[in-house]
């Protein structure tokens, strides 16, 4: 039987548009690299959130579910329920779980905004760069709040500035791909500065303001500055390659492409091509 249709708030349409579409889609090919390049932030999300055997965890933004398979098995004896805007990405999710026959795991498609979380339900709720799209944050981060139980606690992890986060501008760089700030949503709060985007709380403290409104105690922003994995140089190629602008001519592909190259080779290692990167672990409890 067919999913309902997806609800979302109106401020998140245009990224439901996206994630349940092209950009969805595009993650969910490469998701072996996406979660390889991410997963290194999973241990420490779920220390920082002291998942328990019997926690009942929410995954906002789980996309393909690593993060959710990694809180199951922290979890073994509660539950995990992973919520996201992809249809494309859940269905890889979903395929995985039913793989390893995980049986503490759920996926929603929705909008964790405005979804109806059964209240109290939750002891933990985890975002490892998921939060950083929602229309309206506040309202989202008050959502959330309501399906955690009084103390319950929340993890997140979110990119820093662009200049930071050497893995992105390098490659930009190599590529010559505008920057993400000039490609962002133009809607947001002009009152906090807010816009969708992944460096939308580049200013960690933007987020804690944000929680503390939302309800949340004990808000703690921690820096963190972690090499990512691309594998090897032939595999980083071919991830990396399809961000690579379509409607370039021939001369310039291969211009992008040699860049590219060299690129990797210079951030070889004996454990592959690891590239730089600036985030914030954001902790806090509901009140």
């Amino acid at each position: 039987m067919p999913e309902n249709p997806l609800h979302v708030d109106p401020s998140n349409a245009d990224q439901a548009r996206e994630w349940d579409g092209s950009d969805g889609e595009h993650w969910a090919s490469f998701h072996t690299e996406y979660e390889r390049l991410l997963g290194v932030f999973d241990t420490t999300l779920l220390t920082a959130a002291s998942v328990r055997a019997e926690d009942r965890c929410l995954d906002i933004g789980c996309g393909t579910g690593a993060t959710t398979r990694a809180l199951a098995a922290r979890a073994a004896s509660g539950s995990v329920l992973g919520v996201d805007l992809s249809g494309p990405m859940l269905a890889v999710a979903r395929e995985a779980a039913r793989r390893l026959n995980l049986s503490n795991v759920a996926f929603v498609h929705g909008d964790a905004q405005v979804h109806q979380f059964e209240p109290a339900s939750f002891d933990v709720a985890v975002s490892r760069m998921g939060c950083m799209f929602f229309g309206d944050p506040e309202a989202a981060f008050a959502n959330v709040g309501r399906a955690l139980r009084p103390g319950g606690r929340v993890a997140l992890t979110m990119w820093q500035e662009p200049g930071a986060n050497r893995w992105i501008t390098a490659i930009d760089e190599a590529i010559e791909v505008p920057s993400d700030d000039a490609e962002a949503d133009s809607t947001g709060d002009e009152a906090t500065g807010y816009v969708p985007g992944p460096f939308s709380f580049a200013d960690g403290a933007l987020c804690a303001s944000l929680l503390e409104r939302a309800g949340f105690d004990d808000v703690n922003v921690e820096a963190l500055e972690v090499p990512l994995p691309f594998g090897s140089i032939q595999e980083a190629r071919s991830f990396v390659e399809a961000w690579i602008d379509g409607d370039l001519d021939h001369t310039a592909r291969s211009q992008a492409t040699d860049a590219l190259q060299r690129l990797l080779i210079e951030h070889d290692s004996s454990d592959g091509v690891r590239l730089q990167s600036a985030t914030w672990l954001v902790t806090a409890r509901r009140a």
